[in-house]
């Protein structure tokens, strides 16, 4: 059984072509958990309406522990609900922060800070220095196959 490697990160569409890359080199399956939390939903902006901000964060969380335990699998998740349910990918998991590429995008004060703040959840960092999916992929490799941050 393979680990699943979590990808996370503030480029959703950039970490997804990532995610879809790693899963076909690798034989293995692929979840983009925000899309899988707004299919469960169906309408989030009817459900928020209807049912409330509470109820939406329940269904996320109830979504992101389901997927935490798939077997095999790479998993694209954004930033802010990975650290909003970090403690359910604390077990077979390989955790993979990317830097983002488009820094202009996000204030670098914040960024430093947000990257501090999971420093002990992610087992490898990956620059997206080049903005190229094979790029990480071959850094990706690279740490997992024995060197270390």
């Amino acid at each position: 059984m393979k680990p699943n490697l979590v990808v996370v990160g503030f480029e959703n569409e950039f970490n997804k072509k990532l995610c879809i890359y790693l899963a076909d080199k690798l034989d293995m399956f692929f979840v983009d958990v925000k899309e899988l939390i707004e299919y469960d939903l169906v309408n989030s902006k009817e459900a928020l309406l209807r049912c409330g901000k509470e109820y939406i964060e329940k269904e996320e969380r109830k979504t992101v522990r389901n997927v935490s335990e798939y077997e095999n699998t790479v998993v694209n998740i954004p930033y802010d609900l990975f650290v909003n349910n970090r403690d359910f990918f604390k077990n077979n998991n390989i955790n993979i922060f990317i830097k983002p590429f488009k820094a202009d995008d996000i204030d670098m004060l914040v960024m430093e800070d947000r990257i501090a703040l999971l420093k002990n959840d992610y087992k490898i960092f990956i620059e997206n220095s080049e903005n190229s999916v094979e790029s990480c992929y071959n850094k990706i490799i690279t740490k997992l196959k024995g060197d270390n941050r």
